[in-house]
């Protein structure tokens, strides 16, 4: 079994850090005050995010493109000086569901619209990331349906078996999971609750990990 999870609520509640990354990167390439609440982030990848912002600023794109590059480095940049002051928090029964996962040997990825090394920074961070050895990223491709495919085909080299399952907390998330025929696992630990993720897609709706039929349904061979 391939298990691929979300990053941002759906297995740590928030990275103060990273959003911070992102004003920092805004003043320091673009010379623009902006945060990532001028529109809605969630489930979206780093560049696309960025690129919203700007956007909604009244940047140009040839401007924006010719910055790009730059902007996702000083954005990596912050996070690596600043993530040892992070307070990341695990959702509720995290680190139970990734054991008992390893002790059937399922291999566990990430999907995430971070980027590569902001991704396991903050893994590492919360003390997880020794569980995760593949994923799709925002670094591999602004595309969410794009990174999800990338992060199956990386799981399908190390694992022979189909069984795909994937866990998040948004609609993007969802549809992704259905773009690439996996069982989708809505964690309504963020924005969107049970009655949304339902409507994007997703077979089963939890807030946390702390009930046990998650396991009995990841482990059924009804899918």
């Amino acid at each position: 079994m391939i298990a691929l999870f979300d990053i941002d609520k759906t297995l740590i509640h928030r990275s103060e850090v990273h959003e911070e990354a992102f004003s920092y990167a805004f003043r320091e390439v673009y010379g623009v005050d902006a945060t990532v609440d001028l529109i809605d982030y969630h489930g979206k990848t780093d560049p696309a995010i960025a690129r919203e912002v700007l956007g909604l600023l009244g940047l140009e794109s040839e401007d924006i493109n010719e910055g790009m590059d730059d902007f996702l480095h000083e954005l990596a940049v912050y996070v690596e000086k600043n993530i040892q002051y992070d307070d990341i928090r695990l959702i509720d029964g995290v680190m139970g569901f990734l054991e008992a996962l390893r002790s059937i040997n399922a291999w566990m990825g990430i999907v995430t619209g971070n980027l590569e090394e902001i991704a396991f920074m903050k893994l590492e961070r919360a003390g997880i990331a020794g569980y995760f050895s593949f994923g799709g990223f925002g670094s591999d491709s602004p595309i969410r349906e794009e990174l999800t495919e990338i992060a199956v085909k990386r799981g399908t080299e190390r694992c022979a078996s189909g069984r795909i399952v994937l866990f998040g907390d948004t609609p993007h998330d969802m549809m992704a999971g259905a773009h690439v025929g996996a069982l989708k696992i809505g964690i309504a630990a963020g924005r969107y609750g049970e009655a949304e993720l339902r409507r994007a897609g997703a077979d089963h709706v939890f807030r946390d990990y702390l009930n046990p039929e998650i396991m009995s349904i990841v482990t059924s061979e009804q899918f």
